[in-house]
Order: structure tokens, then C-alpha cells, then sequence
């Protein structure tokens, strides 16, 4: 620092210290904590004393013996630490120039520590230059010490007034760069820390297992989740070759290799204790030079994985027993038969009309068997194109066909493992289908489309159907074996004209919950009304009632009851046309002069007309060959 700079510091303090009131001759510092309050002072500056201790007994070493003490200082010029020369530490102690005392300007006037810190600059304060007669006998040498970019102390040497030198005030300087240096080194040290310790948690906390795998196809490194997944400790994965546990290693790394990275790729681990497969995805580890040096493969539960689209995709059962509205003797004790046999694993096959609740109920079965944690998967078995209900059924690997999803997808059967499998219509399963479910039946495995693999699986098969299955088995159309192996518990499911006692609670149902879904109020159902209602054969069952009802709370007070007995006219809803005729057809007969009307009224447009129908374009066109309906 030149003279001038100096100079103009000095007379600025100056020039405070006088509007401080102090009285020069006399005064020392004003203010000292001490105690336990001076200790809580060192616990809030620990860091700073941590740091600079090293320093100050390094510089100690080469001035205690010209006679200067040490003071280290906090922000607000508080002596933290005073060391040094025994008599000057005396002669500074009778001027209470000791730990906890303030020495900033605004207690003693001009000195080197208070002076630093109020022009945040290195200064050297001689004799006569400090405020205060008593110091005059000192020269004192500070230098502020930052950290991100705040002053946070100040570090000082003081010694007496002839030993004055500039490189004194060097030493100081030389000092602090040393503390400031630390400083930053220890905060990058603990940012490193904390960082590594973030890293650290967040991969073994991970729900799947990595491992970091070199050039050599060793494991270097392996998270928590690894090591439970697959139950093995940490000490004997790493250095261990990859291929010893993961026999398609080297497969997936030259998959990785060509392709820089690998996703979803279905494999298994060569352990005897693990039987499940995984999803394994790999990627390349590179330096800021692209340089190649290893591997890092995650992996995850296949099993897992599937649970997980279970949980999210709606494959769940919705309907209980006590959701089955039941007033006829026949209903309640079909309910009572289901209810018993629900917690077999036997098949279960449900006849019925079109309408009755076959799903209902086996989503009833679902939910009351062991397995209604697990997955209830449904499946029309007549609405899916004969060419691609195999791998709607069990699923397929990539490439097994134009427009297979990379990495393949499981079917139906693997979704609903541990869970149950709804199979509706089984009776409009084309015949080479039938011949693979039988196996799967018999086996317990299914085979992906393209794969030479069996998967073993757990699952409790519900069949159903509207058709007589005997007499499609008589007409070559149903395997007998299949019959056989499905209706290993039949449950048969009445028309609704068959269990009248059923269809006004059932329609008063319906108008509650319709009246809800429309917001709309609930009309009243006059005895006239509820006479034709049971009257009325119902032929579309509790599917066609429900869909009435809400046509007659859609109508509100203003309705006019339609004449379900008139044959000449239709009862329409979003779903289906069904021609109700005065007098008693056979189902065929009513199925076929149902499809005629809605090919008339829909212009022959087959995909309106499968809609309307409810059932699937291939299920229509097999209907049209059956009755022998041209277009």
C-alpha cells in the first residue's frame, strides 16, 4: 500500500473514531463477552478457528521471538485468539486487549483489525497512527480475510512500535491467502462430499440394480438394490466376471456396443435361486473424450414390471357379490354356489344369454377368491382378428412379426399371472386358438409368438359364453377336449325372464344410479309400468333393462312408455337394436333378424353395424356366414 493510500485511510478512521466520542487518553475497549456467551461465539466462528489454526502456528513459529502475539478476529473485530510473545501478550492483556473483546473502531478508535474491516483492505497501523494514546507503544499489521466474498475476521500481528516493517503486513497477507485457500478447499471438499453422498443414496436407494461393469467384463461397482434383488452380497459381485452371473452378457454387449445402448431387454440371471426373468437395460461409460471405459447395466423385475401395468391399466375387477342385486330363489343360490367355489383353481365356465352378467359375476369370483390382489384381465375372444389373437393371448418377441413393438410384449395370460384371466365368448375362439389354450390349460406355461421359450404362470381361467358349447362340439365348431378342461365348474346364468322376482329391484337400481350419472331426477315407476316391465321378455336381459332405464330417467316425467309388447317396434340404446317380437322365437332366429335390421338401418356399414351390435367386425362376419346373411 503507498503512503498517500495510507495516509487517507488513517484520517478516514480518524474521522470516525472522533464521531465515536471516544476519549483518547483513557479509553480501552468497551465491550467483552466472556463465558458462555464467548464460547458460543467460538462454536459459530469453529470453521474459521479449525482452519486457521495450522496457519497461525506456522506464522507463530517465525514471529514469537522478535516479541509479536497473533490475534485472530471474527467479522465485527471479536478477538477469537490472541497467541504469541509472553510479555507482549501481558502488556496487551493490561490493555484488555484480550479473547472476546471488541476492538473495531467504534470501541478503540483507529487500529489495524477495526481499521481492516471498516475499509476492507490490508492495513499497517504504527505508533502514534493509532486513536488511542495507550496503543501507541504498538505497531499492529491486519489483513481482512474473506470468504464468498464476505469479510468473515480478520487476521493480525502485533508487536511493539519500533519492530515496525513492511513485510510485517506481507506476512499477514501470506497468511490469510493461506486461510482464504483452505477455505474454498474445504468447501469444495464437503460440496464433493455431499454430492458423492447424494450420489450415493439415490443409486441405492433405486427401486432396480446397476452395476458398473469395465472393459473386461468384471463388476466394479454394484448398488443396495442389486445386491437384494438377486440376494447376493456386495464382496462377492465385485471383481467377479459378469458372464458367471448373467449368461447372455455377452450378448447384450454386443447389442451395446453396435447400438450404444440397450432398453428392455428380457434376460435372466444364471443363478439357481432365481427363477424370474428381468428387464435389463445397458449403456456405454465414456470420458469427456469419448473414450470407452465399461458398462452400466440396470435391471428390474420382469414380474415387478407387470404388476406395475397392472396397477395403472385398469386390469382389476370392480364388481363384488353383494354388488349382484338378488330377490329370486334361483339367484340367491347361484350366488351362494359362486360364492363356494370362488377360492378353487379350477376353471370355471359361465353360460348364459347375451346380457345376464356373466362378466359380472366372474369378476365377483375374482374379488372374492385369494387372488384379488393380483390382476383380472378380460379378454373377447370374438373380437380379435384370428390372426392376431395368439399374441393378444400370450404376447410376442421383437421382430416375431411386421409391426412387433421393440423389446416384444406380453399377452394377456402373463398380465394376469397370480391373478385371473376372464376369457368372454371362448365360444367364437377360432379352432387352431382352441388347440394352443388347451396346452396352456394343461401345461401352466405359454410361449411367446417367435420365441422357442415356455414361461411358466399361474392363473385362474373364467370362460364364458352365450352359446350351447355341446352342440358347437356336435357341429365340429368347439374342441370337446377344450369343453371338457373349461367346464370343470359350470355356473349357469338365468334369463331375466326366467328370475322375474329380480327385475324390479334390478330396474329400481338402475334408476338410482342412472339418475346419478345424468343428474337428472328419478322418474316414478307406476304399478302400470312395473307390470309391463315384468311382462316384458327382456330378450337383451339385464343389459337391455339397464339400458331402458336409462332412456325412461333420460325422459323424465314427459315419457311415453313404450310398448315393449309391439313387435312392430325397437328398444334402442347406445349399445344394441334387438327386434322383440309378440311371439317366442329361438335365439338364433332373434340374433339373426337383429343383424338384418341393423345392416337395413345402417346402410351396411359393418363396422356401425358390430357396434351397434356390440361384438367385433370378425365376430360379425362370422355371423353373416352362419345365417347365411348377404350384404
Amino acid at each position: 500500500m503507498s503512503k498517500s493510500n495510507k495516509d487517507i485511510i488513517i484520517k478516514r478512521s480518524h474521522d470516525r473514531s472522533k464521531s465515536f466520542g471516544i476519549n483518547k487518553e483513557r479509553e480501552f475497549p468497551k465491550h467483552i463477552i466472556k463465558g458462555l456467551e464467548f464460547q458460543h461465539h467460538l462454536d459459530e466462528n469453529k470453521e474459521l478457528l479449525d482452519i486457521a489454526d495450522s496457519i497461525i502456528s506456522q506464522l507463530l513459529a517465525t514471529v514469537e521471538k522478535n516479541g509479536f502475539v497473533i490475534v485472530l478476529t471474527d467479522s465485527e473485530a471479536c478477538i477469537l485468539k490472541i497467541v504469541g510473545d509472553k510479555e507482549t501478550l501481558k502488556a496487551a492483556g493490561d490493555l484488555n486487549m484480550v479473547e472476546g473483546a471488541s476492538m473495531s473502531e467504534s470501541s478503540i478508535g483507529t487500529n489495524a483489525m477495526g481499521t481492516a474491516i471498516s475499509e476492507d483492505a490490508s492495513v499497517q497501523i504504527t505508533a502514534k497512527e493509532h486513536f488511542i494514546s495507550a496503543y501507541h507503544q504498538w505497531t499492529c499489521s491486519a489483513t481482512p480475510i474473506h470468504y464468498n466474498q464476505k469479510i468473515i475476521g480478520t487476521l493480525n500481528l502485533t508487536g511493539k512500535a519500533d519492530n515496525v516493517h513492511p513485510h510485517t503486513l506481507g506476512l499477514v497477507m501470506a497468511a490469510v491467502s493461506a486461510i482464504e485457500n483452505k477455505l474454498a478447499s474445504n468447501t469444495i471438499l464437503h460440496e464433493l462430499y455431499a454430492s458423492r453422498q447424494y450420489a450415493w443414496a439415490m443409486m441405492n436407494n433405486l427401486a432396480y440394480g446397476v452395476f458398473a461393469i469395465d472393459l473386461n467384463d468384471e463388476i466394479k461397482w454394484v448398488n443396495d438394490s442389486a445386491c437384494r434383488i438377486i440376494n447376493v452380497r456386495r464382496k462377492k459381485l465385485l471383481d467377479k466376471a459378469i458372464n458367471e452371473i448373467l449368461p447372455e452378457w455377452m450378448k447384450i454387449k454386443r447389442i451395446v456396443l453396435n447400438d450404444l445402448s440397450l432398453l428392455d431387454q428380457e434376460s435372466y440371471f444364471g443363478l439357481p435361486e432365481i427363477q424370474e426373468n428381468f428387464l435389463f437395460n445397458a449403456y456405454l461409460i465414456k470420458n469427456d473424450e469419448q473414450e470407452i471405459l465399461g458398462f452400466l447395466v440396470t435391471f428390474r423385475s420382469l414380474s415387478r414390471m407387470l404388476n406395475l401395468v397392472k396397477k395403472y391399466s385398469g386390469l382389476h375387477a370392480y364388481y363384488n357379490f353383494k354388488d349382484i342385486i338378488a330377490r329370486s330363489p334361483k339367484t340367491i343360490k347361484l350366488i351362494k354356489y359362486a360364492q363356494k367355489v370362488s377360492n378353487s383353481p379350477s376353471t370355471i365356465l359361465i353360460t348364459g344369454e347375451s346380457g345376464t352378467g356373466k362378466e359380472v359375476f366372474a369378476q365377483a369370483i375374482h374379488n372374492a377368491s385369494e387372488r384379488h390382489e393380483s390382476a383380472f384381465v378380460a379378454i373377447n375372444c370374438g373380437a380379435i382378428s384370428p390372426t392376431l389373437i395368439e399374441s393378444e393371448m400370450f404376447g410376442y418377441e421383437e421382430g416375431a412379426f411386421t409391426g412387433a413393438r421393440k423389446g416384444g410384449c406380453p399377452g394377456k395370460f402373463e398380465l394376469a399371472n397370480e391373478g385371473t384371466i376372464f376369457l368372454d365368448e371362448i365360444g367364437e375362439m377360432p379352432l387352431d386358438m382352441q388347440v394352443k389354450l388347451l396346452r396352456v390349460l394343461q401345461e401352466g406355461t405359454i410361449t411367446r409368438v417367435g420365441s422357442q421359450e415356455s414361461k411358466k404362470i399361474d392363473v385362474r381361467v373364467i370362460a364364458a359364453t352365450n352359446k350351447d358349447l355341446e352342440k358347437e362340439v356336435d357341429k365340429g365348431e368347439f374342441r370337446l377336449d377344450l369343453y371338457y378342461r373349461l367346464n370343470v365348474i359350470p355356473i349357469h346364468i338365468l334369463a331375466l325372464r326366467e328370475r322375474k322376482e329380480d327385475i324390479i329391484p334390478l330396474a329400481r337400481n338402475f334408476m338410482a344410479s342412472k339418475g346419478e350419472k345424468l343428474n337428472k331426477p328419478i322418474p316414478e315407476l307406476t304399478k302400470d309400468i312395473e307390470e309391463k316391465i315384468l311382462n316384458y321378455p327382456w330378450y337383451g336381459n339385464v343389459r337391455e333393462l339397464e339400458n331402458y332405464i336409462e332412456k325412461l330417467v333420460n325422459l323424465g316425467d314427459n315419457n311415453d312408455f313404450i310398448d315393449i309388447n309391439d313387435n312392430e317396434k325397437q328398444v334402442t340404446n347406445s349399445n344394441t337394436e334387438i327386434l322383440v317380437a309378440k311371439e317366442l322365437k329361438s335365439l338364433d332366429t332373434v340374433e339373426k333378424d337383429t343383424i338384418i335390421l341393423a345392416i337395413k338401418e345402417l346402410d351396411g356399414n359393418i363396422t356401425k353395424v358390430a357396434k351397434s351390435l356390440g361384438i367385433g367386425r370378425n365376430t360379425l362376419y362370422t355371423k353373416l356366414k352362419k345365417y347365411n346373411i348377404h350384404l
